[in-house]
């Protein structure tokens, strides 16, 4: 049943966000589960260079796209299909054409850096996903969720499988790439399958100059967001020993989960905002809800990742990355703000500009600060410039989205359910760690920690499903 736009509930927010979470979490595990593997296994000059390639892919990845993906989610279904038909052939040559440079530059890349993949596969994995990220877009638009999660979880077995064989020394490295661009072929077939099967109705006309300012915006920041979350570790792949770029890597990746989390809860309100007849106090409530909701979930993981971080990479890296733990408490500091989208409501009401800006300012303020607090901290200083713009980048949405809505700033924000989720999460997982580490072998530690931990958030999102 459609909810009423008066009455935005969590049940309907929790469910969607679950969907689209689950498409994109099993691809992310599957990739989490092959960096565990492969650091543990590996030596940290292999590991490094594994790790590099795909740090650039995940730059020229984006920089290919042109958010396109994103666009494709703001608008609905049938006008997606308006503005396909009406591009022209100028326009779609113009896009492979694009897509063709990325990936030969991509290509050039791996070969002047002495990839373990050879140039072409790399190439070729890149056109690959392109149109496999627009058409999943499409089909997350069309809420063909349960075959999406199929084809989704396929794909992750068959990325597990390889690296499997690599650990093994059944595959070679470019064996191992050869098997995932079959992978790839069948998932981009499948999901093709779905974005046809799935489109009904007629196509529905849309203006292109509103589209084309969104779209430039919308490119420029996703490339500009990407280039933030990613430069150190691009420029540093360059410029650092392979196994140092190994300890760098580990002690700042980000937690999988928690982009997932944002970016499934990004989806969602990108498709219920535009609901015919939602009112913007219903936008704001269903924002307010969102935030509520991803604080149950975030504040936990963080409190967990700062107490337990000894074990957690004593037990995942087998102590052998012990030296990024510094690295890593710094660069966990960003966590909390994963608890709220700063920019799906400024996305929706087409402020491609203030987006931009956002993350431009994003970005020089973390790269004006990184040499002065490199020479003071070190590597962790490279990490805390990123956070500190991080959070100069949030108060900077929330006063122009409380603008845009004339309403304060803070009212934006669920203080009441964040302040006592932090306090209980804190106090909780900091008397367990206390409790447990004395008493119990590390590896116990972990498994006990985190299993609590995962009850908890079972619970939390059986509360949420029941109180919605």
């Amino acid at each position: 049943m459609t909810p009423t736009p008066e009455a935005p509930t969590r049940g309907t927010l929790l469910g969607t966000s679950a969907a689209i979470f689950l498409i994109r979490f099993l691809p992310t595990l599957a990739s989490v589960v092959a960096l565990v593997w492969l650091a543990r296994a590996t030596s940290p000059a292999y590991y490094g260079r594994y790790q590099s390639f795909w740090v650039q892919w995940q730059v020229l990845h984006v920089v290919a796209c042109l958010g396109l993906p994103t666009l494709v989610l703001t608008y609905a279904p049938p006008q997606v299909r308006g503005l396909a038909r009406a591009a022209r052939p100028a326009h779609l040559a113009g896009l492979a054409g694009w897509v063709l440079l990325v990936a030969g530059l991509f290509a050039g890349v791996q070969w002047w850096r002495g990839s373990p993949f050879a140039p072409w596969q790399a190439g070729g994995f890149l056109l690959l996903n392109v149109p496999i990220a627009v058409l999943e877009a499409y089909a997350v638009g069309l809420r063909r969720f349960r075959p999406l999660a199929l084809v989704s979880g396929s794909y992750a077995a068959w990325f597990v499988g390889g690296h499997t064989l690599l650990v093994g020394h059944y595959l070679s490295s470019p064996q191992l790439m050869a098997w995932l661009l079959v992978g790839n072929a069948l998932r981009l077939a499948g999901l093709a399958g779905l974005a046809g099967s799935g489109a009904p109705g007629p196509a529905a006309p849309v203006a292109w100059p509103p589209v084309r300012s969104l779209w430039f915006h919308t490119a420029l920041n996703e490339v500009v967001q990407v280039l933030f979350r990613w430069v150190d570790k691009l420029a540093l792949n360059f410029l650092l020993p392979a196994a140092l770029f190994a300890l760098y890597f580990n002690g700042t990746v980000d937690i999988p989960l928690l982009p997932l989390l944002l970016g499934a809860a990004g989806s969602t309100l990108l498709l219920h905002f535009g609901e015919p007849a939602r009112t913007e106090a219903g936008r704001l409530a269903l924002l307010r809800a969102a935030g509520a909701l991803l604080g149950r979930l975030v504040f936990p993981l963080f409190f967990f990742l700062l107490f337990f971080r000894r074990e957690l990479f004593g037990v995942v890296f087998a102590h052998r990355y012990d030296a990024a733990v510094p690295l890593f408490v710094v660069a966990s500091l960003v966590v909390p703000l994963r608890a709220y989208n700063f920019t799906a409501l400024l996305q929706h009401k087409g402020q491609g500009r203030v987006i931009t800006t956002g993350a431009l300012l994003d970005l020089a303020l973390a790269l004006a600060l990184i040499y002065p607090l490199y020479r003071l901290l070190g590597l962790a200083g490279v990490a805390l410039s990123f956070v500190f713009s991080t959070y100069a980048q949030a108060g900077y949405y929330l006063r122009h989205t409380a603008r845009l809505l004339g309403v304060p700033w803070a009212s934006q924000l669920p203080w009441r359910p964040w302040a006592g989720q932090l306090a209980g999460a804190a106090l909780g997982l900091g008397l367990l760690h206390t409790v447990l580490a004395p008493a119990l072998p590390e590896r116990l530690v972990l498994l006990v920690g985190a299993g609590l931990l995962g009850l908890w958030l079972a619970g939390q999102l059986w509360l949420a499903r029941r109180h919605s």
